[in-house]
């Protein structure tokens, strides 16, 4: 792709100054359409290249008129600038994103409005004692501490650029607050939880959400595709479709319509009509012209007589020709053939099926995979091995070391079983554009509106536009289930709207918590651990290892928190390492009590701690230590549990444990009769299960 780039000799901005002057923008943006200095609203998605981003602005009608313009100054200067100034945490010498840089203008306007209301005229005046009478407003004023960090984060950003900013805007040559850390400002952060991250969606609601998808993607899209692909060429008949000049003479003309009143006869429908307010009804004569290429009105006025002699019924809609012929258990999944009119809703359904399935089984973050083209699928017959590749965003750095304004190829494609390749296959054929997940996929016309809309110019679909259709989709099912007395509706997830960003988080938290578990109901999945956590998928480009790290860490401090519980209820550890389990367990509350994990890196770091290395078995718990265990080689990490050896030292007991164990032994069977070799081996290990049980009752490690 070509970048349009605009003549960046720097000098003070005059209103008629490109808002983006210094920035690179999308090639299809004509020069006229960008902002100016001088506009009360700046457009900067222009130069935001994520085809599946949502618009980017900044509006500075709310500012006072005093300081807009100092604002816009200091703005343009973040925009445009080609050295940045170095912050405290930020890398040196990288500007700031467009996007980044939308977000400056809300801590500032916080600021202004604080300061008009206490008769400053500029921030020259904001002296310590000034300073601290700001940071207790904002602690007063009820924004999260997130926002509270942020205006200290900007207002520090600001102090930065003291010397190059209107004057209105430059503040005094004392850092603000002495540089002291945001955490000593603001206090310790009490709205945090561990896991208060992107929700993940619960079981309840992805079991039958997935089973669905799965449904359309591998069943009910043999209905869809075809209506919806004569959807699309009925509506590319439409005048506004044709080219300029293009009509069929009177012979022509009929003969088109002596195939489609056949081709209505063949599929059992009648002409496509609509009803009236009165009840009576008419022909589509519209619709009808769509399907012969020509006008309505001609065929109203010239061919009325063969219409008529064709003796087709009237139909209360315009319906299509496919029909349908999948059932869900025997009940047809849709009432009759499909309407004209629903065709596309339909289909956006399907593509929401699609997106569902590719995003949880594959783990890729949204815009990756709202940005997937057609093509981008491959297929190994040898190894039998699905692969596609995408663009990456998050992480893509360019030459000047910010971030890569078009992304960057994925080095390593995403390894995905057949289903996912199922659903990319369905999603081509919906989209039939460079996109699977298209901005929209109703057919465009020739002929351009008369008055131009101002559009997004990304051509991907946005994750919230996909959060409403997977909305939809639920809404659908629920009604087909009710209509049905179907038990398997897809119920409000307690966490709220769906949207894109959870599924990964979703998928992280079953590989951890779950292996090989659970994916959906009645399909098997198994190597998902497998596809997704090794080999292409679990490179540490891809960013999925440090999610997973993460739901590692909280499942550790799950698993501490809840033997904690335990032994506070008087609950007995018994095993040569009991008394190490115990000092772990209240080592890991002391130590990470309250603990606050930005990225994913932290957790995988954190894992490493000694404290964390717990593992849950089948009727023990390894606290785990290198140096005592016997079933590990010596290039292993952590503890095969499938081999764990019974006079290990490193095994100790909980209740539960027992219980598991007191179940496994009820599981023995009675082989008196079997052979010897047998019967003493069934033997050895209930005796073996009887005296750990016994010593645990006695109350002794």
């Amino acid at each position: 792709m070509s970048i349009n780039t605009i003549d960046t000799a720097r000098s003070a901005p005059m209103p008629g100054t490109p808002v983006l002057l210094g920035r690179p923008v999308r090639p299809e943006i004509a020069p006229e359409r960008l902002s100016r200095f001088g506009d009360d609203r700046w457009d900067l998605t222009p130069g935001i290249f994520e085809d599946h981003s949502d618009s980017t602005s900044i509006n500075f009608k709310r500012l006072p008129p005093p300081w807009r313009d100092a604002v816009k100054g200091y703005l343009w200067q973040l925009i445009n600038e080609d050295h940045p100034r170095t912050l405290p945490s930020a890398r040196a010498g990288v500007r700031c994103s467009l996007r980044s840089v939308s977000f400056v203008k809300g801590p500032i306007e916080r600021l202004i409005i604080w300061a008009l209301g206490r008769g400053l005229e500029s921030f020259a005046d904001l002296d310590a004692v000034r300073l601290d009478e700001y940071l207790a407003h904002l602690g007063d004023s009820g924004v999260s501490y997130g926002s509270r960090q942020h205006s200290v984060a900007e207002m520090r950003r600001l102090w930065a650029y003291r010397d190059v900013v209107p004057p209105r805007l430059a503040m005094p040559d004392a850092p603000p607050w002495d540089d002291a850390p945001a955490r000593e400002l603001l206090g310790a952060r009490s709205d945090f939880q561990p896991n208060n991250r992107t929700p993940r969606i619960g079981d309840a609601t992805l079991v039958p959400l997935l089973t669905w998808a799965i449904r359309f993607v591998e069943e009910i899209s043999a209905d869809i595709l075809p209506n919806f692909d004569e959807y699309r060429r009925t509506t590319m008949g439409g005048r506004q479709y044709r080219q300029a000049g293009r009509r069929l003479y009177e012979a022509d003309r009929q003969q088109k319509l002596t195939q489609v009143l056949a081709q209505f006869r063949a599929a059992g429908l009648g002409l496509p009509g609509r009803v009236l307010a009165d009840g009576s009804r008419e022909v589509r004569w519209a619709h009808l012209a769509r399907l012969t290429g020509t006008l309505g009105a001609t065929h109203a006025k010239y061919d009325r007589s063969m219409i008529e002699a064709s003796g087709l019924r009237m139909d209360d809609y315009a319906y299509l020709t496919p029909g349908y012929a999948v059932t869900v258990d025997g009940i047809p999944w849709h009432p009759g053939p499909m309407k004209y009119d629903d065709a596309l809703g339909y289909a956006r359904l399907l593509l929401a099926a699609c997106y569902i399935v590719i995003a949880y089984l594959s783990g890729m973050r949204p815009g990756e995979v709202l940005t997937l083209t057609t093509g981008c699928l491959h297929h190994d017959p040898e190894r039998d091995l699905w692969t596609f590749t995408g663009t990456r965003w998050k992480g893509a750095t360019g030459s000047h070391g910010g971030k890569a304004e078009e992304g960057a190829p994925r080095e390593n494609p995403w390894v995905v079983d057949a289903l996912v390749a199922q659903a990319v296959n369905v999603a081509e054929k919906l989209g039939g554009g460079r996109f699977l997940f298209p901005k929209s996929i109703r057919p465009k016309a020739n002929h351009p509106r008369t008055r131009p809309l101002r559009q997004r110019p990304g051509q991907a679909r946005t994750a919230t536009r996909v959060a409403e259709d997977i909305a939809s989709f639920a809404e659908w099912v629920n009604a087909f289930c009710r209509q049905n007395s179907r038990p398997d509706t897809i119920p409000n997830d307690p966490d709220g709207r769906i949207t894109p960003s959870r599924f990964r988080r979703t998928l992280a938290w079953h590989i951890v918590r779950r292996p090989r578990g659970l994916v959906a109901a009645a399909i098997q999945y198994g190597h998902i651990n497998v596809h997704v956590t090794q080999g292409y998928a679990g490179n540490y480009a891809s960013g999925f290892p440090d999610d997973l790290a993460f739901e590692q860490w909280l499942e550790r401090i799950d698993q501490a928190t809840d033997l904690e519980a335990y032994l506070d209820a008087g609950g007995h550890i018994s095993g040569p390492a009991a008394g190490e389990l115990e000092q772990r367990v209240r080592g890991t509350s002391e130590k990470f009590a309250g603990k606050i994990l930005l990225t994913g890196r932290q957790a995988r770091k954190l894992l490493q701690d000694p404290l964390l290395q717990v593992y849950p078995g089948r009727g023990l718990h390894c606290v785990f230590d290198r140096t005592k265990a016997r079933c590990i080689t010596a290039t292993d990490d952590s503890p095969d549990l499938s081999g764990c050896q019974p006079g290990c030292a490193n095994i100790a007991r909980t209740g539960p444990d027992i219980e598991e164990l007191r179940t496994r032994l009820d599981r023995l069977p009675d082989d008196s009769l079997a052979p010897s070799i047998r019967h003493q081996r069934t033997t050895a290990i209930r005796e073996s299960i009887q005296s750990i049980i016994e010593t645990h009752q006695k109350g002794t490690p």
